[in-house]
C-alpha cells in the first residue's frame, strides 16, 4: 500500500500554538532527535507530517505496511466501504444530488463511511475524541478506524475532489496543531481517502477513491496570526 500514488501534490498549512517560537510538546516523555519546529525560522518550509505529529501530540504516525496483517484488513475494510459510499451517493436520487455545493456532500461520506466501517465484524469507526475527550466533527482527522482484534488504529480523512483537479497546487489539507485539544492522541496509521468527482454540479458522479498513506507526507508550514470582525471593529 506504501505504492500508493500521493492524491494530489497536497500543500498544507499549519496554524501553530508555540512559545518563544516553538512547538509545545503534548508530554515531555516524547522525546525525539528531530530538531525543534521554530515557527520564526521554519516558515514557508516542508515539514514531515510525522515530525509535526510527534512534537505537537507525542504520538507516532505508523506507515501502512502490506505485509501486516491488521493494516490488510484496514486497508480492505476500507476499500470496501468506499465502493459501497461512492456507489450509492452517485445514483440518480441519492442525497448527494439534493446538495447545491459539492461542499456539502462531504458530509454524507464521512457519515456513511463511518456507519459502514463500524457495522463490519471486528471494527469500529467513530468520531476521534480530542485530549480532552470531547467529540468535535471539525478539524483533522475526521474518522478514527480500530481493527478490533489487534486494537490496531487508524485515523482516516475523506476528501472530495474534482477529477481534473489532482494535480493542482491549491491547498487542500491542513492540520491545525493545538497542545490541548487536539483530535489526534494514539500512535497510528494516519490515511486520506479521496473521491474523485465529475463537476456535474447537482449530478455527481464518484470515481474510485485513493486511498493514501500520509506517513511519508511533508507538510508545508504556515504561520498565521488572525483577527475577527469583533476584534477590528469593538474598539
Amino acid at each position: 500500500m506504501n505504492g500508493f500514488p500521493q492524491l494530489l501534490v497536497i500543500l498544507a498549512a499549519l496554524t501553530l500554538g508555540g512559545l518563544g517560537g516553538h512547538f509545545l510538546w503534548k508530554s515531555p516523555a516524547a522525546e525525539s532527535t528531530t530538531p525543534w519546529i521554530d515557527i520564526a525560522t521554519d516558515s514557508g518550509k516542508r515539514i514531515p507530517l510525522k515530525t509535526v505529529m510527534t512534537q505537537t501530540t507525542g504520538t507516532r504516525v505508523i506507515p501502512l505496511d502490506s505485509g501486516n496483517p491488521a493494516h490488510q484488513a484496514i486497508s480492505k475494510a476500507v476499500t470496501k466501504i468506499s465502493t459501497q459510499v461512492r456507489e450509492e451517493l452517485s445514483l440518480e436520487g441519492s442525497p448527494a444530488h439534493e446538495k447545491r455545493r459539492i461542499n456539502e456532500v462531504s458530509a454524507l461520506f464521512e457519515n456513511a463511511l463511518k456507519s459502514g466501517l463500524d457495522a463490519l465484524p471486528d471494527f469500529s469507526c467513530q468520531i476521534p475524541p480530542t485530549s480532552t475527550g470531547k467529540q468535535q466533527r471539525s478539524g483533522y482527522p475526521d474518522l478514527r478506524v480500530e481493527h478490533l482484534p489487534t486494537q490496531t488504529v487508524a485515523y482516516l480523512d475523506p476528501k472530495l475532489f474534482q477529477r481534473d483537479s489532482q494535480q493542482s497546487s491549491l491547498r487542500t489539507f491542513y492540520y491545525e496543531a493545538t497542545s490541548n485539544n487536539t483530535k489526534v492522541t494514539e500512535d497510528a496509521l494516519h490515511l486520506l481517502l479521496g473521491f474523485p468527482h465529475d463537476g456535474t454540479n447537482g449530478q455527481w458522479k464518484f470515481g474510485k477513491a485513493q486511498l493514501v498513506d500520509l506517513s511519508g507526507l511533508d507538510l508545508k508550514l504556515k504561520v498565521e496570526f488572525s483577527a475577527s470582525n469583533k476584534d477590528l471593529y469593538s474598539q
